[in-house]
């Protein structure tokens, strides 16, 4: 072990953990991305010029509430950022649905994680 091992030396940030979680998010809900494409693309075509991910998440987990059986989809607030990049890289008519903003590095600062 080394001390780059450590948390406390640790170059991982907190925006690092969260896509890595992401990541796994969208692994175990490998249409989760269609679905918000088509949601948004719904509310598009329903007159809106821009939209938010975060309302996107909260439509999903109702639609999705009787086929979960429970209170809907299990997704983190954390992964709207995320979200609403993979969607515009992935999907060219909603570029620019999703007002971005700039993306931080932060660090650390030696926090225990």
């Amino acid at each position: 072990m080394t001390y780059d091992d450590l948390p406390l030396f640790s170059n991982s940030t907190a925006s690092d953990k969260l896509a890595l979680e992401w990541q796994k998010c969208k692994a175990k809900h490998p249409g989760l991305l269609l679905q918000l494409a088509g949601l948004a693309r719904e509310l598009k075509t329903a007159g809106h010029s821009r939209y938010s991910m975060d309302g996107l998440f909260h439509i999903l987990r109702w639609e999705t509430r009787t086929s979960t059986g429970d209170l809907g989809l299990k997704i983190n607030n954390n992964y709207t950022a995320f979200a609403a990049r993979d969607l515009m890289d992935q999907y060219p008519d909603l570029r620019g649905f999703f007002k971005l903003r700039e993306q931080k590095r932060r660090g650390n600062f030696g926090q225990m994680s």
